[in-house]
């Protein structure tokens, strides 16, 4: 079986339970799903987001955009996870569940913060009040590293361990999907929701876009 193949099984066996796919052709929408690789092998490592084709924001309503917690641990001397994407004025936690002292920064323009030193069993964060990269750094440990995208939209996923993302309710029209990855860059494409209910699948190998 191809890798293709594979992938679209994968993303189909992803979607089996199937009450948001309901969801969205009742609401007149439809979804956006795949797989992200790179050099053959599956990634989670990656934002996917959807725009207009011109780039434009989607309109969403104010439940959506609500702000929102998210958490990225420092665990095994790793950020995790390595890749991680939110919405602007999300509060991200930074716990440390290593049995050493961990310090959490960033010099991004994006976010420009420094936590400071801070023992096992404690937690520090941050909120993210405007778009774009952070890269998240400790200045205790160099090898450790991670990434907050941050979103002025819903519209966008982080792929799961199996490398499928899912994006739902767009309606019929025409998108650009978007695909950063921290060492690959970022990948564009068009697609099209024709139909109520549709599941688009698109399928991004970063490799090519290097």
């Amino acid at each position: 079986m191809s890798k293709r193949w594979l992938g679209i099984l994968a993303t189909w066996i992803w979607l089996l339970p199937g009450p948001a796919l309901g969801a969205d052709a009742v609401m007149g929408t439809g979804i956006v799903t795949g797989t992200v690789t790179l050099e053959g092998r599956a990634t989670s490592d990656a934002v996917v987001s959807v725009t207009g084709p011109k780039g434009e924001n989607l309109k969403a309503g104010p439940a959506a955009m609500e702000p929102a917690r998210a958490t990225v641990e420092q665990r095994g001397m790793k950020f995790i996870p390595r890749v991680s994407a939110v919405r602007v004025g999300t509060l991200v936690s930074f716990p440390n569940d290593d049995k050493t002292w961990h310090n959490v920064y960033s010099a991004s323009e994006t976010k420009s913060f420094d936590l400071g030193l801070f023992p096992p069993g404690e937690s520090r964060g941050v909120t993210m009040d405007k778009a774009g990269v952070v890269r998240i750094l400790c200045n205790v440990h160099p090898t450790m590293e991670a990434y907050v995208v941050v979103m002025n939209h819903p519209f966008f996923a982080v792929p799961n361990e199996r490398a499928v993302y899912r994006i739902p309710s767009l309606p019929v029209g025409e998108y650009r999907l978007e695909v950063w990855h921290p060492e690959a860059g970022t990948r564009t494409e068009l697609f099209k929701i024709a139909r109520p209910g549709e599941v688009r699948v698109m399928d991004v190998d970063l490799s090519r876009s290097r």
